[in-house]
């Protein structure tokens, strides 16, 4: 690794990954929950969109802790940049 930065760079890939992947449940969500709103069968409709409530609610969390890990990793990169400059160091770090 040439910089102390890169070290989080798969982890970060990750997170980006992670909320990718949470961004295409959102769309499926939605076109689940447009199909359900057609349902002639009023309980039916009711008890989707409880579940609907939940899982959106559910989903929103998920994304904030996706974002908030994503800014531990920038802050900790910062972190490592800034020490690997006081202490005068840009070279590799150990494998």
């Amino acid at each position: 690794m040439d910089r102390f930065g890169e070290v989080l760079d798969p982890i970060r890939k990750q997170v980006i990954d992670l909320k990718d992947a949470l961004a295409h449940a959102r769309y499926r969500y939605d076109a689940l929950e447009l199909l359900m709103g057609q349902v002639s069968d009023s309980n039916l409709r009711a008890a989707s969109q409880e579940i609907f409530a939940v899982a959106m609610e559910q989903m929103d969390v998920v994304d904030r802790l996706i974002d908030e890990h994503y800014r531990d990793l920038s802050a900790i990169d910062r972190r490592l940049e800034i020490y690997g400059t006081s202490h005068g160091r840009h070279e590799s770090l150990p494998e």
